[in-house]
């Protein structure tokens, strides 16, 4: 895992993060534990945190995402996570 330089404000900047998607997708107590203590360390992300949180966990039912754009985002996870796509 990969220290974060700055501190993410915006939905997109997480959910170009493969470490958060990793932790979001597949957590593991040693992710879990990188994500509780970078939201501690600066509480204003929460709200951003949260909505890239929702998004990754219900893709298919976001309304805030165009198809295009989970389609792209569904990709996205798939080589991060390096799942085949047939």
């Amino acid at each position: 895992m990969h220290v974060k330089r700055q501190i993410y404000t915006k939905v997109e900047q997480f959910l170009r993060d493969d470490d958060f998607i990793r932790y979001v997708m597949d957590c593991s107590p040693d992710e879990e534990s990188y994500w509780v203590s970078y939201l501690s360390a600066a509480p204003q992300i929460r709200s951003a945190y949260l909505k890239a949180y929702d998004i990754l966990m219900h893709l298919d039912e976001c309304e805030l995402l165009t198809p295009e754009q989970a389609e792209e985002l569904k990709i996205r996870i798939f080589n991060t996570l390096r799942i085949k796509v047939n």
